[in-house]
């Protein structure tokens, strides 16, 4: 049995935010470049973030343009805007789409990377991967040099998450945790963080969604945890289904959401989690109301030219399998 495992630091628990003034201190760094959202910045967690970073006396610089489904040029308006104010560190806040930006400009900096998420779903503060579209459609950057130096995660960041953006960014996680545990590059790290983290989050999601306290805090950690075994093995047929509909606008979490049953039956898992996958997201409701209108045939190629996910899956996929399964969504929706 041989792998290799890549982790960043991390720092997990309700209030760890107030470390980031002994993360300042022990760095030595002076010019931190803040990455966020424009949603974001009227936000309880930011706020509190610059005023850490203002109480340890440190001048800032702050990019709050990052987007949902992040393009390639938003890295290099972020990286052109850190040059020109000397940023010597890097700190990601927000979702995915806010981490995925901040790692990728720490990695071309080649500066400390410091990674918060405010959502409980993607894990990307605990990966070496950044998801980005280039020339409209995504795609995925796999480098060790991306894993940030220290991944802090503080469930109290996530409290005020609106329903619809808790069970989007769940579902997404769930998907990790079960795609990670059967695909081709999984070890037993991987299988253990993962079976860990799918119970973690089919038992806590529904609940979070009513806000329930305890529950958003056990979303964080199974988000987190999904996030270290996925990082560490990659996922499959069910994240290669879900790029052409993200493509057309839809959110990742949803487009998630209504490719991972099929994903399941196609590569025969366990009936009974098939099942238990459906009620959970039957629970929040993410797949009503949606209509599919695509072309199965052109989706397929799509999801045929990626060849990461597709060579990750447990059973092998043809051209005609994936047009067959976008076909039954079809029939379906």
């Amino acid at each position: 049995m041989n792998f290799t495992y890549v982790l960043p630091e991390i720092i997990f628990g309700c209030g760890s935010l107030e470390r980031i003034t002994e993360i300042l201190k022990n760095s030595g760094l002076k010019k931190p470049l803040v990455v966020t959202s424009h949603g974001m910045v009227k936000r309880e967690g930011y706020l509190n973030l610059i005023g850490i970073i203002g109480s340890s006396g440190l001048s800032l610089a702050v990019f709050n343009r990052v987007e949902p489904e992040p393009s390639i040029d938003t890295v290099i308006d972020c990286l052109n805007f850190a040059k020109e104010d000397n940023c010597d560190l890097v700190i990601g806040i927000g979702g995915g789409s806010v981490l995925d930006v901040a790692k990728k400009v720490g990695m071309d900096l080649k500066k400390m990377k410091l990674m918060i998420p405010t959502t409980a779903g993607t894990g990307s503060e605990v990966t070496h991967e950044s998801v980005l579209k280039v020339n409209g459609k995504k795609k995925a950057f796999v480098d060790k040099e991306l894993t940030p130096d220290v991944a802090l995660v503080d469930p109290e960041l996530t409290m005020t998450m609106p329903p619809r953006l808790t069970a989007v960014s769940g579902i997404d996680a769930l998907a990790h945790a079960i795609e990670c545990y059967d695909c081709k590059k999984d070890n037993i790290l991987v299988k253990t963080l993962a079976f860990e983290a799918y119970t973690l989050l089919k038992d806590n999601l529904g609940k979070a969604v009513s806000n329930d306290r305890e529950a958003r805090i056990n979303m964080s950690l199974g988000s987190m945890m999904a996030g270290m075994a996925f990082g560490n093995s990659g996922t499959a047929l069910c994240h290669a289904l879900s790029y052409p509909l993200s493509n057309e606008g839809i959110p990742h979490g949803e487009a998630v959401a209504l490719t991972l049953p099929y994903a399941l039956e196609f590569n025969d898992f366990d009936e009974d989690v098939i099942k238990e996958i459906r009620r959970v997201i039957s629970e929040v409701g993410l797949t009503s109301g949606f209509k599919f209108q695509g072309d199965a045939q052109q989706m397929a190629e799509t999801v045929a030219e990626d060849t990461r996910h597709l060579s990750n899956n447990p059973r092998e996929v043809t051209l005609n399998d994936i047009v067959g399964i976008f076909n039954k969504m079809k029939k379906d929706f």
